[in-house]
């Protein structure tokens, strides 16, 4: 795919001459008169990198550090003809996406720039923009029907603009998902930003989302600009959307439905250039009918839904995954790839894995901390499914009824976690305790909520 090339300078002669030696090294190249034409543009297209001239910046200063923020985010840009006097601007001289050209310098260094800028972000993003070494080796593994179709219908509505709804219970893979999207689209090589949405109160999510502006409540010392405009042309992803409050509900409707938004204390409209995918594990139509989510948002978000299978639908796939990670986390531990034994791959395949990958992901990772051995056993991987009957009849009732009891609890607060992502207060609220109450729980049970924590992108 060509890479797509905006050069924004007022002098006709100029950005002719400079846009035809761009067409010659095969760039697709547009030109842009002044910046409310370019960030027209953008808005059309989306480019690679920005070539701007230093008169255009020194004139529209303001407007230029704006786009930054904001459609052009994520972009590098070379300033043409710059001046001493402009490249020490304090509010321009530390920015890292600002290259500077002297007035001096010739079509063929001009050129000769966007090549190696254009070459240096493509392999910066080759693994997608954003991402961590641990989400470089993740990704949806498996060669079962369902997996299949699900590949399927990505593959389909990958290279659309359309906003993507992906559905399925927690741990099934949907940021995954989601970043498969965004690799696969023409908008690979600008920003990919990720939010947690029910990481946040509602306030700090507004703020996180949409901006804010110097003065707007305590605390706001200055203006900054909000996931939206970070994300640029790049992807947005709104995972957990479900959880978001009826006031937060009601701006985000407007996004969908008109791309327009303002900051958090401001007045000034503004517009998003990315494409939005979200993710949830709700029932969206039990949650629809008890009035606890907006129809008019749920139907903007769901022009494309696409649903992700619960890992006990797909369990041919377990062979394929426990390799995938047994080998990922022995290489992260520096250990030897232990071998599985027969009756480790039977209890693996009775197991109905409620916390689908990401639970299978994680037990594997404490077998290989906790291995002792060259082997696998059942008790490695599932320690508290594995009960001698023998011993258990030798129990008194009480004993019995109590490790039932905790392995329930355990169990319980598992699930209650990860839903909350490791959000203590929202959890405990939930299970109808205190905090003080629930961290005494989960520490009889051996649970550690700092395991659920989000990890950042």
């Amino acid at each position: 795919m060509q890479q797509k090339i905006l050069i924004i300078d007022n002098h006709r002669q100029s950005i002719e001459s400079l846009r035809q030696a761009l067409e010659n090294q095969e760039y697709e190249a547009t030109s842009a008169y002044s910046l409310s034409e370019a960030l027209h543009r953008s808005g059309e297209i989306a480019f690679n990198i920005l070539l701007v001239s230093g008169i255009i910046v020194a004139k529209k200063k303001q407007l230029f550090l704006e786009a930054l923020d904001g459609p052009f985010s994520g972009l590098p840009c070379i300033i043409m003809n710059a001046s001493a006097s402009l490249k020490n601007n304090p509010d321009l001289r530390d920015r890292p996406c600002l290259h500077w050209l002297p007035g001096e310098t010739r079509i063929a260094g001009t050129v000769e720039m966007t090549a190696i800028l254009l070459a240096e972000a493509k392999e910066r993003t080759s693994k997608s923009p954003g991402q961590t070494e641990e989400a470089s080796h993740s990704t949806l593994l498996g060669n079962s029907q369902a997996m299949k179709t699900l590949m399927d219908d990505l593959s389909a509505v990958a290279g659309t603009d359309a906003t993507v709804l992906l559905r399925g219970e927690t741990g099934t893979g949907k940021e995954l998902a989601a970043r498969f999207l965004h690799q696969n689209s023409k908008r690979k090589f600008t920003r990919w930003v990720a939010i947690n949405c029910a990481a946040l109160t509602e306030t700090l999510l507004e703020s996180e989302l949409f901006g804010h502006e110097k003065g707007a409540f305590t605390g706001a010392h200055q203006q900054k600009a909000g996931k939206f405009e970070h994300a640029g042309q790049g992807t947005i992803f709104l995972d957990e959307i479900g959880e978001l409050s009826p006031q937060v509900q009601a701006k985000m409707l407007r996004v969908l439905d008109t791309g327009e938004f303002e900051r958090v204390g401001g007045n000034r409209t503004l517009k998003i250039q990315c494409r939005i995918i979200a993710a949830s594990n709700l029932d969206f139509e039990k949650t629809l009918a008890e009035g606890r989510f907006r129809e008019d948002l749920f139907y903007r978000l769901n022009v494309v839904s696409i649903n992700l299978p619960a890992l006990r639908d797909h369990k041919e796939d377990l062979p394929l995954l426990v390799q995938h990670f047994l080998k990922l986390k022995a290489e992260k531990y520096q250990k030897a790839i232990p071998k599985v034994s027969a009756a480790c791959w039977d209890t693996l395949h009775q197991h109905d894995w409620p916390g689908n990958v990401r639970e299978l992901e994680n037990r594997i990772e404490r077998a290989i901390i906790l291995a002792k051995g060259k082997t696998l056993e059942p008790q490695s991987v599932l320690p508290e499914l594995q009960n001698d009957p023998a011993d258990t009849e030798m129990r008194s009732l009480r004993q019995v009824t109590q490790e039932a009891l905790i392995k329930c609890e355990r169990e319980y607060f598992h699930q209650l976690l990860t839903r909350h992502r490791g959000h203590v207060s929202r959890s405990a609220e939930a299970a109808g305790i205190d905090r003080k109450t629930f961290y005494r729980k989960i520490k009889q049970v051996n649970i550690h909520p700092q395991d659920y924590k989000i990890r950042p992108a």
